[in-house]
């Protein structure tokens, strides 16, 4: 699980000081004093957005709300209605199984339990939707659970029942509340198409019943436009006079599947359709008889740490996309790089898309496939070294894949995401460039290192003397560019020191920058070993210059000579 990085202006101060901009100033600016990173920062950065402990995104304003939630329990019945209730007959049962979280309800399955008295339909939408629609807001509640709704429909009217059942919480359920706008033109005419496919190019037997299933497959959004045929069987009516279908056949599955169009993630969704024929009636009548979403296998073991996080980004990118806000500015400034950096990691492995990009960019290939949080850390610091103009297109692009599957982008989007990729593989081998870049790098080292790696050295060091301590990269961010497939704020290389004991650090590094030739990666390890060796029992700990005072001056003198000898100076 990721940190909750909140920005402070302690955690402003004193990041790592080992290349020149620190050299003989030990004393950096706090954040929020200097107007110095608003050029590029999205407001999510400076709110010190990241995710809650449960995964979930953390906001700077609210979402959803009653109102919200009142729209849900409305489209449920809505949905009760396109499935069961208009062409409903007295003695029909069914069960319709959602998922309940903080408001927001999602479908996950329905199954016609008794079949009824064949008779001609007669719905009255206005005397169903009163019965349920009154209180249903009030029974579904906030908590996250499963509800089975049961509906009976008497000589006169339907009934209705809701109950609590067991199951793990479904992980395409979405979280938040939302009025959810009337069905996309892309995923009706997606439904059509599948529709087209699923339905038997001959008739049903007179007087017959005939039943098809199939599993249809949905990413984002869309519905793909691929469905898996199953068994097809005649259950009536064998070696009879085939009767086709009346009005259009399609219409009966295309409501049926689009409330599943609701949920998140890359799903499938498994259907039984029944064709009948009725005596006396001109045509057949085809209707899905059952539903149900199939649950999700256990994420892998490298995205076991990732997935949560993931996940409730992609819930915000469809959420953002049915508003139709897609290329609104606003949405540049919507999340934290923390946040982008789980969401690109998550998406390009949930959907199998690195190997695209493998001939361009192969060092972020061979990191980001590691999957896990280790991976989304490391491709935050790519990000952040990203120009805003480049981060913004590659956010664009993504978002699209992520609402409409990947098959949805342009030739174009494609070519234009390779090359967005192939930039930062080169990036990763050239020098931090801007000042931005290095103060959010030592920024990020300063959260993590006291708010995750070492919170009890922050309670003992109070905020008065904390701010008087440095958090020191032990390769420095000046080498970085040496290292493209490490994170250079990886907790390995995070040490917090004191002043004094970084002042002595700094001075082996400058030593270092001295030199008349270019370091190699493997010298820039071992002075960082050496560093380590001489000064590593000043890491961690409340530096006391009254015991410790003598003894550091011999450890710099130790270095010094050691790194001379290194370098050959």
């Amino acid at each position: 699980m990721p940190p909750v990085l909140g920005l402070s202006w302690v955690f402003g101060l004193w990041a790592c000081a080992s290349d020149g901009a620190f050299d003989g100033d030990v004393g950096a600016e706090p954040v929020g004093q200097s107007d110095r990173l608003m050029g590029d920062e999205a407001p999510a950065e400076r709110a010190g957005l990241g995710f809650t402990s449960a995964g979930l995104l953390e906001r700077a304003g609210p979402v959803g709300g009653e109102r919200a939630s009142r729209a849900e329990a409305d489209r449920v019945v809505r949905e009760f209605w396109a499935v069961a209730g208009e062409r409903g007959v007295p003695g029909e049962a069914w069960t319709f199984d959602y998922q309940a979280h903080g408001g927001a309800l999602t479908l996950l399955s329905f199954r016609r339990m008794a079949a009824g008295r064949e008779a001609s339909a007669t719905g009255d939408w206005n005397g169903f939707s009163r019965e349920l629609t009154r209180s249903l807001s009030t029974l579904v509640g906030t908590k996250s659970r499963r509800l089975r709704f049961t509906l009976e429909r008497g000589p006169e009217r339907w009934r209705f029942n809701l109950e609590t059942v067991s199951g793990r919480l479904a992980e395409q359920a979405r979280t938040v509340p939302e009025s959810l706008p009337g069905v996309s033109q892309p995923l009706l005419s997606d439904a059509l198409v599948v529709a087209r496919q699923l339905l038997p190019a001959s008739g049903v037997p007179r007087e017959g019943r005939v039943r098809q299933q199939a599993r249809l497959h949905f990413e984002g959004m869309r519905l793909l436009q691929e469905s898996e045929p199953g068994v097809f069987e005649v259950q009536e009516g064998l070696g009879r006079q085939e009767v086709p279908a009346s009005g259009d056949p399609r219409m009966p599955l295309v409501q049926a599947v689009l409330p599943f169009g609701h949920a998140v993630g890359r799903r499938t969704v498994e259907v039984e359709l029944e064709g009948l024929h009725v005596r006396g009636e001109a045509g057949a009548r085809w209707r899905v008889v059952a539903a149900r979403m199939l649950e999700s296998p256990a994420p892998q073991e490298a995205m076991e740490d990732i997935a949560k996080e993931y996940r409730a980004m992609h819930e915000d990118i469809l959420r953002h996309w049915r508003q139709e806000v897609r290329e609104d500015a606003r949405l540049a400034g919507a999340w934290s790089f923390e946040q982008l950096a789980y969401w690109y990691v998550g998406g390009f492995i949930a959907r199998g898309t690195l190997g695209m990009f493998e001939a361009v960019a192969p060092t972020v290939v061979a990191v980001l496939g590691r999957g896990g949080a280790k991976a989304a850390q490391w491709f935050r610091t790519v990000l952040i070294r990203t120009p805003p103009g480049e981060r913004e297109a590659l956010q664009r692009i993504w978002m699209k894949a992520e609402a409409e599957g990947v098959a949805a982008l342009g030739v174009g989007e494609k070519a234009e995401l390779q090359s967005l990729l192939r930039d930062m593989e080169q990036r990763l081998r050239k020098p931090l460039q801007s000042k931005y870049e290095k103060d959010k790098l030592r920024e990020w080292a300063r959260q993590e290192y006291f708010q995750v790696l070492q919170p009890r050295l922050a309670r003992t060091l109070g905020p008065d003397l904390m701010a008087t301590y440095p958090v020191h990269h032990l390769v420095p961010l000046e080498y970085a560019h040496l290292f493209p497939l490490r994170n250079i704020n990886a907790s390995g290389n995070l040490v917090g020191v004191s002043r004094e004991v970084h002042m002595g650090i700094n001075s082996v590094w400058n030593l270092v920058r001295r030199s008349p030739r270019s370091v190699s990666a493997s010298e820039v390890d071992e002075v960082a070993r050496i560093t380590r060796k001489h000064f590593g029992q000043w890491f961690h700990v409340v530096y006391d210059p009254s015991k410790s005072a003598v003894a550091l001056s011999s450890a710099q003198k130790a270095a010094l000579r050691e790194a001379e000898a290194l370098l050959g100076l």
